[in-house]
């Protein structure tokens, strides 16, 4: 396992896909736990998917310091080179909302519509930046404290000032809007669609 990346001191495996593995890590400037995003670096070699994968980290890369909303994910600092690349984020300490879709763990509804409110606060405040999330469901929403939520993993995200560069299909397809699965135009309600599968 890697030590230190950067400034970050990685302490053990928060998670891993496809494309990257997160880390607990410690900024050793400061002393904070991060949550850092390490790119697979076979990923960019592969002759398939490294340009598809190299352009959704870049794509989350370049939201390092833009979207500063209480219920979305910080994103502090992120290096990208040829082969590799990482992203550092706040840490989220209490795991992620498929913890709460088990019928014995349910929200009430009242706390339920608390999350709800929340989450569209948040991708409200994103789209307003340019940002359509794309890929909303409960892995990506996690649970700061009870019903205090923060949206994260923004990899998928559909930058609409790049629109043209950008026409790939992306997301979960249990949770992907009708227009993300035909290819049509994104616009807000994109996200809001799979929010309200997460919802119900």
């Amino acid at each position: 396992m890697l030590k230190n990346i950067g400034k970050y001191e990685l302490k053990r495996v928060l998670g891993k896909g496809a494309s990257a593995t997160v880390y607990l890590g410690v900024d050793t400037f400061t002393n904070a736990e991060v949550a850092v995003k390490v790119i697979d670096t076979e990923v960019f070699k592969n002759s398939s998917d490294g340009e598809v994968l190299r352009a959704q980290f870049l794509n989350e890369a370049s939201l390092a310091g833009k979207l500063n909303h209480p219920h979305i994910v910080s994103i502090l600092d992120a290096v990208v080179t040829e082969d590799s690349g990482h992203i550092a984020m706040e840490y989220v300490g209490g795991g992620d909302l498929t913890q709460r879709t088990s019928l014995l763990k349910l929200y009430s509804t009242q706390d339920a519509i608390q999350v709800g409110f929340k989450c569209c606060g948040a991708l409200d405040y994103a789209y307003r930046q340019g940002v359509i999330h794309r890929d909303i469901k409960p892995a990506n929403i996690m649970i700061t404290k009870g019903t205090d939520i923060k949206i994260a993993d923004f990899g998928a995200a559909y930058l609409r000032h790049n629109a043209d560069k950008d026409q790939v299909s992306m997301g979960t397809p249990s949770y992907m809007s009708p227009e993300q699965m035909s290819g049509a135009e994104l616009t807000h309600q994109s996200d809001m669609f799979s929010w309200a599968i997460v919802l119900y």
